[in-house]
Formats: C-alpha cells, sequence, structure tokens
C-alpha cells in the first residue's frame, strides 16, 4: 500500500496550483480581533489585516479566483485596497492572488526565496514529481528581506520575521505588536495534520524546531492566526507540537524496526492522532510525509 499518485498531486494542487482553486469559492468571514485587525477565512490560507489611518495592511491573499471577492471583503474593513502586501511563502493558496492585488494597488514584501520560487530561480517539485510553473511578473513580491522587516502602520508595530526552513525554504511569519496577535503562516495547521513541502525546501525536523521555537517567544496570552484552522493560542500550539514529536517517533519507531514505507503505511502508526487527519492530507499521506523525511 502506498499513497495513490492522485493523492500526492491532489496535496501539491492545494499548495500550488491555482487551478485547483474551486470555481465558486465560498464567500469570505470576517473574525475581529480587536485593535484594527482581522482574520479573513475563506478558501486557502488564512489571511491577516491591519486595518487604520495607514489604510489595509494584509498578510496572505489566498487563490486568483478568491481575489475579487477579498479585495472587497478588505475595502469593507478599510475603506479601500491593501497598500502593502506580506507573502509568507510562495504556494499558491497563499499567494495566488498576488497578481490581482498588485493591480490594486499593494506593494508586496516576502521573504528573498518566496521571489526565487514564484519566479521560477529556484525550481519547486511537487509530491507528484513534477515542477511547479514560475507565476507571472505580475504576482512577483516588489521588496525582499533576508531575515525581514518592521511596518509601523495604523498605530502598531509589526514585526515579518523569516524563520527556519520548515513548510518551506521561504516561511515567514508576522507578529502584530502591541495587540499580541501572531500570524504563523503554513508552520501551524491548527488541529489538522501539516503539509510539509520537502520540493520547496521543507523539512520534518525543521518544522517541528520552528513551532518550538515560536512556543517558546509568545506569551500565554498570545493570539495566533495559523495558515489553517481556526484561530489559535499558546496551548493550541503546544497540542499541535505535541501531536507531532509523537508522530515523529511512531514513525521512526517503523523506520527502525527496518520497515518499507508500505508496511509503515499498513501498521497504521498514526491511528492515535486520527483526529488531524483532514480532506488533503490523510493518516497515511502524513505518514507517507513523515518517512520519507525522516528516513536517511
Amino acid at each position: 500500500m502506498r499513497i495513490s499518485t492522485g493523492l500526492a498531486a491532489a496535496v501539491m494542487a492545494f499548495c500550488a496550483a491555482p487551478a485547483f482553486a474551486q470555481n465558486n469559492p465560498p464567500a469570505p468571514k470576517v473574525e475581529d480581533l480587536g485593535a484594527g485587525i482581522h482574520v479573513i477565512f475563506g478558501q486557502g490560507g488564512n489571511i491577516g489585516v491591519s486595518t487604520g489611518p495607514d489604510g489595509a495592511f494584509v498578510i496572505d491573499d489566498q487563490y486568483p479566483n478568491s481575489a475579487p471577492a477579498n479585495l472587497a471583503k478588505i475595502k469593507d474593513l478599510s475603506g479601500g485596497a491593501p497598500h502593502f502586501l506580506v507573502n509568507t511563502h510562495w504556494h499558491g493558496d497563499h499567494a495566488g492572488g498576488n497578481a490581482a492585488f498588485a493591480q490594486a494597488g499593494a506593494m508586496i514584501f516576502a521573504h528573498e526565496n518566496v521571489l526565487k520560487r514564484l519566479s521560477g530561480e529556484v525550481k519547486s517539485t511537487g509530491f507528484d514529481g513534477k515542477q511547479a510553473a514560475a507565476a507571472p511578473e505580475a504576482a512577483w513580491p516588489v521588496v525582499t528581506f533576508a531575515e525581514g522587516v518592521d511596518f509601523f502602520l495604523n498605530d502598531e508595530t509589526s514585526k515579518v520575521y523569516k524563520v527556519r526552513a520548515s513548510h518551506t525554504d521561504g516561511d515567514s511569519m508576522v507578529y502584530f505588536a502591541e495587540p499580541d496577535i501572531l500570524h504563523m503562516g503554513d508552520v501551524f495547521f491548527n488541529g489538522l495534520f501539516p503539509v510539509i513541502d520537502p520540493g520547496s525546501g521543507g523539512s520534518v525536523e525543521g518544522y517541528l524546531a520552528a513551532m518550538k521555537e515560536t512556543l517558546g517567544r509568545i506569551g500565554d496570552k498570545t493570539r495566533i492566526i495559523p495558515g489553517h484552522g481556526e484561530m489559535g493560542d499558546k496551548a493550541a500550539l503546544q497540542r499541535q507540537i505535541a501531536m507531532l514529536e509523537g508522530a515523529i517517533k511512531a514513525v521512526q519507531a517503523r523506520i527502525k524496526a527496518g520497515d518499507t514505507l508500505q508496511q509503515a503505511i499498513a501498521k497504521k502508526p498514526l491511528k492515535p492522532w486520527a483526529g488531524f487527519a483532514w480532506s488533503f492530507i490523510s493518516e497515511d499521506a502524513f505518514t507517507t510525509t513523515l518517512y520519507n523525511g525522516l528516513k536517511k
């Protein structure tokens, strides 16, 4: 038994390919976090929005066909189009709306590796073994950074910083300092098995380390916007870390026992964490991710 080509392709499509986005995406839903901060839940990654006298500052933008509804929702919240946009990484469910947002007037910021992957300078290989196509130039970030950048907008400080290679090799988080709200991008799938993308420089060990480092950085009252899932907090991040630590140990045990991937999958090592499975990442799919990422 092994992960099917169809499932592998679907997982990569979920992250990278605009064509996978639904023809009729769900209407975006907004949660008001106070202090001018909102999160937009829709199709793809969760969008963070800071509103105030300096206009809209946005984190991520979901798929291309979600962009019109998201731009309209941001206008409702802020009174205008976004001025600044940060991509937490390059995947199409987080950066697929870049071209539309840029056309609306947003200046796009991202880690330098995001530009390299969106432009095709560095090739990204999906779980199906195929190379991802480059995005059109209109979707590329116009400002990149190596370690991070601070924004002083809407009467608050927003700190963007690079984290170690984890989900991809270009992951960033955005911390709204005064309201103590952190957007973790896809280094946090709240209550779900995460997507870890080795074809984009991601790493199983790096993913766990990045979550642990973040846990040590935040406070008990910090609210977390995950890349996917509902709003979280320090306790939710601790639960996610415990799941991944346990899952890694369970799959490592199968590797040490000499199991092939197919044998490991058949023994269902992730059964204790079955509740984290979801439509794109089943127990078998995540076992495959961990096995391939851990086997030396």
